[in-house]
């Protein structure tokens, strides 16, 4: 069975509805990409996915477990959330946010296993930031903080990653190093990763398929399914190129900008 199955869902909040007939499944070592305009859902279809939202209607399964259930497995997606706040005088170091991603898999009042210390050091290695362990978390620069996160997530470690917008919020040369994290740790750790993203090109090489959400419209697939330019142009409503250059494909979309929140 898929890591996650998806089938005829609707997603969003007693009336509200924001998109219907979901349907999608994430294999082992899948890159699924959600794309698409602000306000199209995106983080909506997240939630669900976390089971912090209940599906309005339709059968989802993570892991085997029906999301409506209470099932432990639910515990085993490492999320990096779009924000993240934390006091800029609250005396946590990176190591202490990093090792508080095992904090859901530990009974009442049990002591940190040593290889969940080990663990915490390893990641910080992954993302290239075993430098800063024991600096305070609150005074990186956001693309550390960005990259913390990740190692935060990794805690466990997971059987899927998700990650909502990680390079929202940063500059240009810090999404390049987290771009890089991300792919890295997909490759080396070998389990799927779901990013919510508005910049698909860095990844169009690894991933192997596609959510593409806006203003009701829904449609999952392949690069081919999904990447084309009529239908990008129909949910972004303008024109939207698909670019071939040295052998690499690029699209062009001028985003709009809606609330957020959904």
């Amino acid at each position: 069975m898929p890591e996650i199955v998806f089938y005829k869902v609707a997603i969003g909040y007693p009336g509200n509805v924001i998109a219907e007939d979901v349907t999608f499944t994430v294999e082992k070592n899948d890159f699924l990409i959600i794309f698409g305009p602000n306000g199209a859902g995106k983080t909506t279809l997240a939630k669900t996915i976390l089971g912090i939202l209940k599906p309005l209607k339709g059968e989802t399964y993570i892991f085997g477990c029906p999301v409506t259930g209470v099932c432990p497995h639910k515990k085993m997606i490492g999320y990096v959330p779009q924000v993240y706040n934390i006091d800029k005088d609250f005396p946590a170091t990176l190591y202490d946010v990093v090792i508080s991603g095992c904090y859901p898999l530990l009974k009442p009042l049990q002591k940190i296993p040593s290889h969940f210390k080990e663990e915490a050091v390893e990641n910080l290695k992954t993302v290239g930031l075993i430098d800063f362990k024991d600096k305070p978390f609150a005074h990186l620069s956001g693309g550390q903080q960005k990259r913390g996160l990740i190692a935060r997530a990794l805690m466990g470690p997971p059987k899927t990653l998700l990650l909502d917008e990680p390079t929202s919020g940063i500059d240009m040369a810090s999404e390049i190093q987290v771009n890089e994290v991300i792919i890295n740790t997909h490759r080396t750790f070998q389990i799927p990763v779901i990013l919510i993203t508005h910049d698909i090109n860095p990844y169009l090489e690894v991933a192997t398929k596609f959510i593409l959400m806006g203003y009701g419209r829904y449609f999952f697939g392949s690069f081919e399914e999904v990447i084309q330019p009529d239908v990008l142009s129909e949910v972004y409503k303008t024109k939207v190129d698909v670019v071939t250059k040295e052998g690499f494909k690029f699209i062009n979309v001028r985003d709009f900008h809606h609330d957020r929140n959904t």
